[in-house]
């Protein structure tokens, strides 16, 4: 009996450190994806002069696949919900983001805060719409 007690105190102090320590592997996993996807997505704008289309929620947007991984652009988030992009949508020109993420907007205010200003409606990554969290990629 005294065995599983010490288990049990055990586990319940390293659960904390172990929620912690994937909380910031998934905002790290996150945050990487946005900034690859980000270099593509203004590598396709340069390169061909045009905005990438309005896709549907995690559909590829046409002549994208060779400047990103599809597999990784369908696939579930690392927040849940699934990748897309915008054109001409929310008030903004161009923008690329999860739509039906998952997380609390206190663990997106985190990642805003290491990614960009910590502000959820201002700067380069925003929450467009309840369940639209987004990067401006052209205003």
């Amino acid at each position: 009996m005294v065995v599983v007690v010490i288990i049990g105190l055990l586990l319940s102090l390293a659960y904390p450190s172990y929620h912690k320590m994937r909380k910031s592997s998934m905002n790290s996993r996150f945050i990487n994806d946005i900034r690859v996807f980000a270099t593509a997505a203004n590598q396709y704008i340069l390169e061909t002069g045009e905005y990438l289309e309005d896709s549907g929620s995690g559909a590829v947007p046409s002549g994208w696949a060779e400047y990103i991984s599809a597999k990784k652009w369908t696939s579930v988030t690392p927040i849940g919900g699934v990748w897309d992009m915008e054109l001409n949508s929310f008030g903004i020109t161009q923008a690329f983001g999860v739509h039906q993420f998952i997380i609390p907007d206190s663990q997106l205010e985190e990642i805003d805060a290491e990614f960009d200003d910590g502000n959820l409606s201002t700067g380069y990554y925003r929450k467009l719409a309840g369940d639209r969290y987004y990067y401006i990629l052209e205003e």
